[in-house]
């Protein structure tokens, strides 16, 4: 009875504050604020102990608002992390550096994980933030962001938005802001401009000798590394080398967000930072790889790498229509269901609207999807409302293979046929051909980066009436080359598992 009582006290406490202190930034979203303080459930108490320090011992109203920043939107984040252990009970560490190569750590992993207790945990933020952490990380970077060059140039929004987070993505929860300001802050000393430009490029510089991108990471299975372990490893995927860049970044005020895309013409996708200067313009880098100015280019150099559209990863739930409205979030794809991120592929490549005129649907859906295939799926990456039988596709890049479909039971119902959309805005259908090409093909690789393997027997696929079904199987020749011949002329095929799909003409060209 008297916990409750207490508790009934400190929430009382805890809304006057908010009241006399703060009261713009509530205004702004007080459900989130509500929503978060609800979820925390047994955390609560710590949360309004970070709420109640502001208003009573250390009277700062940008700390305060930091503080309500944080806390209203932590409600959508979590870490997830997986566990090994052994028979006795013992934490099993797997380290993907350990073994030479990409089929050994896959080997390697195969073996540990199949012999392990695997425990998968998901840890929410709000039930998990202590007091303690979060008093010493605002006071931490609101003395950076005030001490910085750069200072009259970066507001108090922008400072909450692309400085002040506490985590990047998904990585488990670690204090860096002071070990990584230690270690990084000299490289500021040393430069004669004090310009974020500059900064970036000169700690970007140091960041290609701390870390390294490798692959092996892909194979780790345990989630996105630390800080710490970051600093340790030295090493990592795209997702480790972006929450280790935009980290030392952040820890020395310089304003850095993350963009991502799925990739059109390849599997999965790809992160990485961006900062902006004085003036609000964007600079994508990579971190410890390409500077600012230089990053941009990869996206032309590599074919595989064409844009489909760009994400913009904001820490703030944001009020930008990236979804279809919905009552129930579960009648929309997944992806469409995230609460923080922006379009903003128009600040990478010229972009087209596309129209598609429904002919007929099986069952009433409002809302359509543009679809890529990555994966092995049809993976939705638009959406549009139909109307009077037509659907517009806003803002997608081009060079790039497409399908239309519908979302029910939770999958994509394809209603097209796949479509080319050329660097023009115009669209090419793959409507399949009676026309056989009279030529033989050999590859060597599958999907832009799978090399074929001599041993394993290969079952080609073609896309008829909304499936993929059976051609025939093939062995590689004793070089490893694949052949394959009797192919149509507009006819989109693939291998079984990991291939991209590809057309033939003259040359076989994968999407």
């Amino acid at each position: 009875m008297k916990s409750r009582t207490l508790l009934l006290v400190v929430s009382l406490v805890v809304i006057v504050a908010l009241v006399l202190f703060g009261k713009e930034l509530l205004i702004n979203n007080p459900k989130h604020l509500k929503m978060a303080l609800h979820q925390a459930g047994a955390n609560r108490s710590e949360l309004e102990k970070v709420l109640i320090h502001y208003k009573n011992n250390d009277i700062d109203e940008d700390k305060f608002k930091a503080a309500q920043y944080l806390i209203a939107n932590s409600s959508i984040y979590s870490s997830q992390r997986t566990e090994l252990k052994n028979k006795s009970n013992e934490p099993v560490v797997f380290n993907p550096m350990a073994y030479p190569s990409v089929r050994s750590t896959r080997e390697a992993r195969d073996s540990v994980f199949g012999i392990s207790h695997i425990n998968h945990q998901t840890l929410y933020d709000v039930k998990n933030l202590k007091s303690k952490y979060l008093i010493n990380h605002i006071d931490f970077i609101i003395k950076v962001w005030r001490n910085s060059p750069w200072k009259e140039n970066v507001d108090f929004d922008q400072f909450c938005k692309y400085i002040l987070p506490y985590r990047v993505v998904d990585e488990p929860i670690s204090s860096w802001a002071e070990i990584l300001n230690e270690k990084y802050s000299h490289i500021l000393d040393t430069l004669s401009s004090k310009s974020i430009l500059e900064a970036c490029k000169a700690v970007n510089a140091q960041l290609a000798n701390d870390i390294f991108f490798d692959d092996r990471w892909y194979l780790g299975g345990v989630g996105t590394q630390t800080v710490p372990e970051m600093i340790k490893s030295g090493s990592g995927n795209c997702d480790d080398l972006t929450v280790y860049g935009a980290s030392v970044m952040r820890s020395l005020g310089i304003p850095v967000a993350i963009d991502f895309d799925v990739h059109g013409r390849y599997n999965f996708g790809h992160s990485w930072c961006v900062i902006f200067d004085e003036n609000g313009k964007s600079w994508s880098f990579g971190p410890g790889e390409q500077q600012p100015g230089e990053h941009h280019q990869t996206f032309e150099e590599h074919r595989w790498r064409r844009l489909t559209r760009v994400f913009r990863r904001n820490f703030g739930i944001t009020t930008d229509q990236l979804h279809p409205e919905a009552k129930d979030l579960n009648t929309i794809p997944p992806f469409f269901r995230t609460k923080n991120i922006e379009d903003v592929t128009t600040e990478y490549i010229k972009t087209f609207d596309v129209e598609y005129k429904v002919q007929k649907l099986p069952i009433k859906k409002d809302y359509l999807y543009l679809c890529i295939y990555n994966n092995q799926t049809w993976r939705p990456i638009q959406w549009g409302k139909l109307k009077q039988n037509t659907v517009v596709f806003p803002n997608m890049g081009a060079d790039i293979m497409y399908i239309v479909g519908y979302y029910h039971n939770n999958r994509i119902y394809p209603i097209s046929e796949p479509f080319i959309l050329e660097i023009d805005g115009n669209k090419k259908y793959i409507t399949g051909s009676s026309t056989t090409l009279n030529k033989k093909f050999f590859i060597d690789k599958i999907s832009g980066y799978e090399y074929v393997k001599k041993d394993k027997d290969y079952q080609l696929l073609f896309w008829n009436k909304n499936k993929w079904k059976f051609v025939y199987k093939r062995k590689p020749l004793k070089d490893s080359l694949l052949v394959v011949d009797g192919l149509y002329e507009n006819t989109l095929y693939r291998f079984q598992d990991i291939s991209r799909p590809f057309t033939v003409s003259d040359t076989i060209t994968f999407w």
